[in-house]
């Protein structure tokens, strides 16, 4: 009895904590009038349907990114250029998408929009764009165009990750110097050092991918429940 109140406690509190169903509609909500685009957006945070995946890249890597978007000839076609940064190597790489309202398209050698969207979340950032898409993982990005935001701008993505039901997000590197690196692409061999620089963030990050890996490993009894549930 003793254990099953303690739940019934810890219960509750969670459902406190959650964002009421009316501010998750809200928060959830695309945006209902196309932004202006065009110009460079950098990457602040990264959040995944995976809380593993997501633990795991901010236990292992410091990564940094931004995108620059131009307008094209084709209507509503915009090219795309970005930049990652991890550690000492760089990574650039070029695309094209269709935009229109709030949703984001891939598109083909004929420019038509194909394959599934990526939605424009509003954001009470000013100019922060908050990206909702569905490829390998479904995953969340807020852009913004300054190198940093404000906690309670980073708060409110944090809200939007948490009404998805998914894990805290991942945030970024602000170190944006994309000329002093070493390119991915043209580097014969990664240095020694690499994975060294890795493991000693890994000693200082490890906690969260264990608790992430905890909490998978106990929905399991749970989801096989179900399961023989729906087969009886």
């Amino acid at each position: 009895m003793k254990t099953l109140c303690v739940a019934v406690v810890v219960l509750s509190l969670i459902s406190v904590c959650q964002p009421a169903p009316l501010t998750c509609e809200k928060l959830l909500k695309p945006v209902d009038k196309e932004l202006e685009v065009t110009g460079t957006w950098y990457m602040i945070a990264v959040a995944t349907e995976s809380c593993l995946a997501t633990t795991i890249m901010n236990a292992l890597f410091e990564l940094s990114g931004k995108i620059h978007i131009n307008a094209t000839d084709a209507p509503k076609v915009y090219s795309l250029e970005y930049n990652i940064k991890l550690y000492q190597y760089c990574k650039t790489d070029t695309g094209n998408f269709f935009y229109e309202k709030s949703a984001m398209f891939g598109v083909d050698v004929n420019n038509a929009p194909y394959g599934d969207a990526d939605l424009v979340l509003q954001s009470g950032c000013p100019d922060c764009m908050v990206l909702l898409g569905d490829s390998v993982l479904n995953t969340t990005i807020l852009f913004s165009r300054r190198k940093t935001v404000t906690a309670a701008e980073l708060k409110e993505f944090e809200a939007q990750v948490e009404c998805l039901g998914w894990s805290k997000p991942w945030v970024l590197q602000t170190d944006h110097d994309y000329k002093n690196c070493m390119s991915l692409d043209e580097v014969e061999e990664i240095s020694d050092d690499l994975p060294d620089k890795m493991l000693k963030r890994l000693q200082t990050n490890y906690k969260m991918p264990l608790m992430c890996l905890a909490s998978d490993v106990l929905q399991y009894p749970k989801s096989i429940l179900d399961w023989l549930a729906e087969l009886w």
